[in-house]
């Protein structure tokens, strides 16, 4: 005896249409199967626009991470600018507050005649040099204090074009001192730039 298997059919199948694609645009198509390549295509157009968000969401999210170690540079960079600004300020008030005669180096003057004359045991051997519009104010100042009139008493004050507005060289056997604002000045900018790149 064969037996055959079949498969139990519940209800016949009917009004089933099977349907073909016309064209690529389904133009030929019947409604319902234009609605299911118009569902398609809004979801492969929705697919393309969800990965390009996705893309732009991952870009985003690296400029967001990479935003502090920007914006610390451009800080840093500010920083250098405004150091530097300052800097030059500083510059020109010392070079203005030079050539209107306003840097006064008697206190400069006053601490080569105290250290000096005595490091040199007082032999009359200190000549202090001063820019020639310096020196009237300075020896004014000196003989306005008792004290550091007797302590000019044995050194030399010289008017000499070499030395710079405000500046003080002092000399005796036993070495030479050199005072100049200016100087000063780049050594302090020097020191304020090596702290602000610390």
């Amino acid at each position: 005896m064969t037996s055959t298997s079949s498969v139990p059919v519940p209800q016949r199948l009917v009004g089933l249409r099977l349907h073909r694609r016309a064209g690529a645009d389904g133009a030929h198509a019947s409604p319902r199967a234009r609605q299911l390549l118009d569902l398609e295509a809004r979801n492969r157009q929705r697919e393309a626009d969800q990965q390009q968000l996705r893309e732009l969401l991952a870009t985003a999210q690296q400029q967001v991470q990479a935003l502090p170690q920007v914006v610390g540079d451009r800080l840093d960079e500010v920083a250098g600018v405004a150091v530097e600004l300052g800097l030059s300020i500083a510059r020109e008030l010392v070079g203005a507050a030079l050539d209107q005669h306003l840097v006064d180096p008697t206190p400069t003057v006053a601490r080569c005649l105290r250290d000096c004359v005595h490091g040199s045991g007082g032999g009359g051997d200190l000549v202090v040099r001063l820019n020639p519009d310096d020196l009237a104010a300075v020896k004014t100042n000196i003989a306005a204090s008792p004290e550091l009139a007797r302590a000019a008493a044995d050194a030399q004050l010289v008017a000499d074009e070499s030395v710079p507005r405000g500046g003080v060289r002092a000399e005796t056997g036993a070495g030479r001192l050199h005072y100049d604002p200016r100087e000063v000045l780049e050594r302090v900018c020097e020191e304020v730039r090596r702290e602000a790149s610390a």
